[in-house]
């Protein structure tokens, strides 16, 4: 398999890698496609002129893409789509994340800390994927939860657990100062550009990383529902995930209960105008045909 990364002046490149790719029946990449609009049309005509009984069975174009308006409709309709959006819900957010983490890298992370820094390890890591589950879920809130809505990605979880096992190996003590800087302002404050959204999520993680949640008492919310679960395997660890509800208060979140009111309203409100968009418009006192019986019509 070979990649490239779209970009000004890369498209000479991604035509030779996909010629070569046809000829040798290699599987070809091509990343951030949305950052080369521009040399779109060209891949079009590209994916035209290929002749199949030319091309080598074992060859795969595949392309990587945020949405965009820009994309040629046929490349599009040719290939398979896939999506990848993070689930919906507290619970499903921590699972899918330590299903990402995985079993064998989380053991293997707690025995390399040893038996004091592997209970700090598998606290800790709890922690840091409960705080990326709130914090993306408080984006369904709309303005209640974030004045902007920001785009955290599984990549930023993954650079701060590596940065939380990397401290936790060569520092004596857990420097919950330092992470809480690290995670808070550099991860995921990275992204954030209000100041007011700045500062909720430094004390939403201030409430997370601190030296209380080695306590098996300790809560992550006013709820008693949640807690970093105590010292045991990654099995166990999945016990307690799907133990917890599937439909989360909003004082999870550090929200009033009313929060909820919001939200349904919008949801409900997005899935009329959905519903209302689809339907056939009125004209002069007669429907507008929908498009299975426009399309009925040309069949016949």
């Amino acid at each position: 398999m070979k990649a490239i990364s779209l970009g000004q002046g890369q498209g000479v490149i991604a035509e030779k890698m996909i010629q070569e790719g046809v000829v040798n029946g290699l599987w070809i990449c091509l990343q951030n496609c949305h950052l080369s609009a521009s040399w779109m049309p060209s891949l079009e005509k590209i994916q035209e002129k290929q002749d199949g009984n030319q091309m080598h069975p074992d060859y795969r174009l595949w392309l990587t893409s945020m949405p965009s308006a820009d994309f040629p409709v046929p490349v599009l309709q040719s290939g398979i789509k896939i999506t990848n959006e993070p689930p919906k819900g507290l619970k499903a957010n921590i699972k899918r994340t330590f299903q990402d983490l995985g079993a064998k890298r989380y053991e293997e992370m707690k025995e390399k800390c040893g038996e004091k820094k592997g209970r700090e390890y598998k606290k800790l890591v709890f922690a840091l994927a409960y705080f990326h589950a709130a914090i993306l879920e408080r984006r369904k809130y709309g303005a209640i939860g974030w004045n902007i809505s920001y785009e955290w990605m599984n990549s930023d979880f993954d650079t701060s657990e590596r940065q939380l096992f990397m401290y936790l190996e060569e520092q004596n003590e857990v420097p919950y100062q330092a992470l809480n800087y690290l995670v808070a302002r550099v991860n995921y404050g990275g992204r954030v550009t209000d100041d007011k959204d700045e500062r909720l999520i430094v004390a939403m993680l201030k409430k997370y990383f601190t030296a209380e949640i080695m306590n098996d008492n300790y809560k992550l919310s006013s709820l008693s529902t949640y807690y970093a679960p105590a010292d045991g395997s990654y099995g166990e660890l999945n016990q307690y995930i799907a133990g917890l509800p599937l439909d989360e208060d909003p004082e999870v979140f550090g929200l009033h209960s009313n929060a909820n009111m919001e939200y349904e309203n919008n949801t409900v409100t997005h899935f009329m105008d959905t519903i209302l968009v689809i339907q056939p418009r009125i004209t002069g006192g007669k429907a507008v045909k929908t498009p299975e019986e426009i399309v009925t019509e040309m069949a016949e």
